[in-house]
């Protein structure tokens, strides 16, 4: 289980909550907000993400990157009192309040 501010993942089941509502998210988005939270609050990189998601060859792939964090910032953050996912920018991303 992994835990920040009120956003729980359950990286076994592979299923998150925000204040207690369930959250819908792809394997892949999963992958990506468990790292981001395992790292919380540093700043993970573009191409650390990408190396992890997609190996060696991550980095030609990460053109793709920018728009799963779209993803998992429309269903982690909208709706919900404040913001915890973070883009740092020409750096990479950040998961705190």
């Amino acid at each position: 289980m992994l835990v920040v501010e009120d956003l729980i993942l359950d990286t076994e089941k592979y299923r998150a909550f925000r204040a207690d509502k369930h959250l819908k998210l792809n394997p892949t988005n999963i992958d990506i907000l468990a790292l981001l939270m395992a790292r919380s609050p540093a700043i993970v990189s573009k191409a650390e993400i990408a190396a992890k998601l997609w190996g060696e060859d991550g980095v030609e792939r990460s053109m793709g990157l920018g728009t799963r964090v779209h993803q998992i910032r429309k269903v982690v953050d909208d709706g919900f009192d404040f913001p915890l996912v973070h883009t740092v920018y020409g750096v990479g991303y950040q998961l705190r309040k």
